[in-house]
């Protein structure tokens, strides 16, 4: 097999992202959101994010949380290319990349019952790539594990954006449960 670098595999799935038309990454945010949340995020306090363009959409998602009686901690891009956390609510401020944020608040996410984490591809093996810049592996360094008693470490793609593995290197945080439009594939 040929080893595919982190760059490559990257630019791949940022071009095949481009190409979606709307109403398919609209139907992909339905379809997650439709699936039993309540079952996959179990506790009181989950973390979630806002969707960029070509992302599966969370807006329905980040509904269907706060509907169910969740609090939903939302992330805050910080210099050095670390996150902040504060609640999702009406208050969101689009931030300098045009992602959409909450105000500051002190958050420990390691009490949370789950960490959803957008991703370009990933990986059965719990492998996941994003965009490159380590905001949710740095976010998730001082994190336990799932199966240390950490929070389950949830990404949501599409479908088409499941492999075997993914490129990772070792401070890559590895995840435990992939949400698609179609399927949820627990990690073993």
């Amino acid at each position: 097999m040929v080893s595919r670098s982190k760059d490559t595999v990257r630019e791949q799935s940022i071009s095949a992202r481009s190409a979606r038309n709307t109403a398919e990454i609209s139907a992909a945010g339905i379809a997650i959101a439709n699936h039993d949340w309540a079952a996959l995020c179990p506790g009181q306090f989950v973390t979630c994010f806002v969707s960029m363009a070509t992302e599966p959409p969370t807006d329905e998602l980040r509904t269907k949380l706060l509907a169910l009686g969740k609090d939903v901690a939302l992330p805050i891009m910080k210099p050095g290319n670390s996150l902040a956390w504060g609640f999702d609510g009406t208050d969101l401020v689009k931030n300098s990349y045009g992602i959409f944020e909450p105000a500051p608040a002190e958050i420990d996410i390691a009490t949370a019952s789950a960490i959803l984490i957008p991703a370009l591809r990933v990986g059965r093996d719990g492998s996941r790539l994003g965009r490159g810049a380590g905001y949710y592996d740095r976010a998730l360094a001082g994190v336990p594990t799932h199966a240390m008693g950490g929070p389950i470490r949830i990404c949501l793609v599409f479908d088409d954006e499941v492999d075997d593995s993914v490129p990772s290197e070792a401070h890559d945080a590895p995840i435990d449960l992939i949400v698609t439009p179609s399927e949820v594939i627990r990690i073993n």
